[in-house]
């Protein structure tokens, strides 16, 4: 899914970001694949009768005009006993969306281990003497999600999802998204400064980036690197300026990758509607155009690099030259993978430098809270490589391994991705023998307080604020939907919740919650309605059970 999950916030924004309109919002979502067979009362169970009764906040939800055509089908358990308290069509499919990303990291942190750490070396190729590399210098992509950014030097991945905001992630589709937190080019410094400290001041031969920890893979959302520097995302955030003058435009990294034509008007009132092309002639040539309002306060979009490898290198250079390395090679030119030398070369070499990323869980934790697309399926490419393979779609079959380790029914798991793309399927009752297993291992913990948590945190920071289950609940949200482009009217193939809740009687219990088939008069209503009763119905079973 394109959308962001965050809904309560995309519809909710604070006094500088607020909704850029329905055309931005609808062009996230992409062609989604559609269900069939999802009719049926949202009152009874085509698989029998369901269990436990209901409570009366979510009969009230389940009755609602947007799902007479849907269903609900959940399964809720106490963890520790297994009993099941709560259950209804739980053994029906449907789509995952991304609560499948709890697939995903799960076998990460199974695969590589929920502490480990990606390590990204720099290797000279040539002699250097008297500061002089006569030679190439690469810098080896390891699948680091962040570089250095994110606040990655404090062992974490930070987000810059509140109650009011969404992550630069989802710039262009967001009217409230910030750029993320910390210094995107930290770990490019990093390792500049490791270069200049070995002495080299100059570098006659070229600057390369060796992306190829993984074959090309280009998923639901787009491709799927190995080497990420502020996500691939240059930020454009723009200030207004008097009434009828243009906006003032800053980017984030500051960068000669891309020079910005800024045809952006500042207009009256506090709506923006901002777009980011590159140039067909020129790929380092973005316009910029749009308006934004006198009294909007700053807002930002982002431009998605389509070349990882070469964003990486520019940036590389301009960070060997702000620490004193001179590169001959021009800074902006492409990457040049021809001359890349063997990769098991590198085993017999000494680096002039590295970087080491923080551990796996942090990567985890961004991926869960901001349901992170692409980083959810740089993982699937690390469990593939981890297992021998070089083809990422090999990492679905380790998942399928330890989906079938943990109990699920093999049959009634479709993988898709890494993210739970469209067509990725399965059963309440085997979601919720994942989560049990994940509880059982060393990284269960980590798995846990990953999720995002209802009211506090992540897709769900803005979702039951003041409500009851704040706090209480930590699950992974997912949201798969189709708007008609005719009349703009949504189906939702299905919005859910998977993770964990804490009972009146402080037990933990686990559960899955997903709404297929609610229809809504248009996207914006949909995204935030359907998140906000989905989150209504796990607290009011969470008030009711014990």
């Amino acid at each position: 899914m394109f959308l962001p999950e965050s809904k309560d916030a995309v519809m909710r924004p604070d006094k500088r970001m607020r909704p850029i309109g329905v055309t931005a919002m609808v062009a996230g979502v992409g062609l989604a694949l559609l269900l069939t067979g999802c009719t049926g009362s949202s009152k009874k169970a085509a698989s029998g009768p369901s269990s436990g009764s209901t409570p009366a906040d979510a009969q009230k939800v389940f009755d609602r005009p947007a799902y007479q055509g849907a269903r609900w089908l959940y399964q809720i358990e106490d963890l520790d006993t297994g009993k099941v308290l709560a259950s209804n069509r739980a053994n029906e499919l449907v789509f995952t969306a991304s609560t499948g990303k709890q697939f995903t990291v799960g076998t990460a942190y199974d695969s590589l281990g929920a502490d480990s750490r990606l390590t990204t070396p720099v290797y000279a190729s040539g002699p250097v003497a008297d500061g002089v590399l006569s030679g190439n210098l690469t810098l080896v992509a390891s699948g680091d999600l962040t570089l250095g950014g994110r606040d990655a030097d404090k062992d974490k991945a930070a987000n810059a999802f509140s109650d009011t905001a969404t992550d630069h992630v989802y710039g262009d589709i967001a009217p409230n998204a910030l750029p993320a937190p910390g210094d995107p080019l930290a770990g490019l410094n990093s390792l500049a400064g490791q270069v200049a400290a070995k002495g080299i001041k100059l570098i006659k031969g070229d600057v390369l980036v060796d992306d190829r920890l993984w074959d090309p893979y280009t998923a639901q959302e787009g491709p799927v690197p190995s080497v990420y520097v502020n996500d691939n995302l240059l930020d454009l955030v723009v200030t207004p300026g008097q009434e009828g003058q243009p906006g003032v435009v800053s980017t984030t990294p500051q960068t000669a990758a891309f020079k910005v034509d800024n045809q952006v008007t500042t207009v009256a009132g506090k709506d923006a509607s901002l777009k980011v092309a590159a140039d067909p002639v020129d790929p380092h040539l973005l316009h910029l155009t749009g308006t934004v309002g006198a009294s909007s306060g700053p807002r930002m979009t982002v431009y998605r690099v389509k070349d990882a490898a070469s964003w990486a290198r520019t940036l590389f250079v301009e960070a060997l030259n702000r620490a004193g390395v001179l590169v001959t090679a021009e800074s902006t030119a492409a990457n040049n993978s021809g001359l890349l030398t063997a990769r098991a070369s590198y085993g017999a070499a000494t680096p002039v430098a590295t970087f080491k990323s923080p551990p796996l869980s942090a990567f985890g934790d961004l991926i869960l809270e901001t349901s992170y697309n692409t980083g959810a399926n740089a993982l699937l490419c690390l469990i593939a490589v981890h297992s021998g393979s070089t083809n990422c779609t090999d990492g679905l079959k380790v998942i399928h391994q330890l989906a079938s380790k943990a109990g699920m029914n093999d049959k009634n798991l479709i993988l898709v991705d890494g993210q739970g793309g469209d067509g990725e399927s399965s059963t309440s009752v085997d979601m919720i023998k994942w989560l049990r297993f994940a509880m059982k291992q060393p990284w269960g913990k980590a798995m846990r307080e990953g999720q995002p948590v209802l009211g506090e945190t992540g897709t769900l920071a803005g979702v039951g604020r003041n409500g009851a289950g704040k706090g209480k609940i930590a699950a992974k949200t997912g949201t798969s939907a189709r708007p008609d482009e005719g009349n703009g009217r949504t189906f939702f193939n299905v919005q859910s919740l998977a993770g964990f809740m804490t009972a009146a009687n402080g037990h933990t219990l686990v559960f899955n919650i997903s709404m297929s088939g609610g229809v809504y008069t248009d996207i914006l209503q949909g995204l935030a309605q359907s998140n906000e009763d989905v989150a209504t119905v796990a607290v009011a079973f969470e008030q009711s059970l014990e």
